[in-house]
C-alpha cells in the first residue's frame, strides 16, 4: 500500500474555522462536538499560526486601550 492509501486524506479547515476555534479557546468556551469536529479538520499548524497572531491582536489591542486610557486621564472634569 502507498502512503497515500494509508492515511485518509482529511478536510482542511478555512480561515473563519480556525479563527473560531482559536477565539472560543482563548475563552476557555469549547463544546465537546466542536472540539471533536475541529481536531478532525485543523492541523496543528494552523493552530499555532493562528494562536499567536490572535496572541499579537489581543496584546495590540490591550496596549492601545491602555494608551487611549492614560491619555484621557488628565483630561477628565
Amino acid at each position: 500500500m502507498s502512503l497515500k492509501m494509508q492515511t485518509e486524506a482529511k478536510p482542511k479547515a478555512g480561515f473563519f474555522t480556525v479563527a473560531s476555534a482559536v477565539f472560543w479557546s482563548f475563552l476557555g468556551i469549547r463544546r465537546r462536538q466542536d472540539y471533536e469536529s475541529d481536531a478532525a479538520s485543523i492541523s496543528l499548524k494552523q493552530v499555532v499560526i493562528a494562536g499567536i497572531i490572535g496572541c499579537i491582536i489581543f496584546v495590540g489591542g490591550v496596549v492601545v486601550l491602555v494608551r487611549v486610557i492614560m491619555a484621557n486621564i488628565g483630561t477628565a472634569a
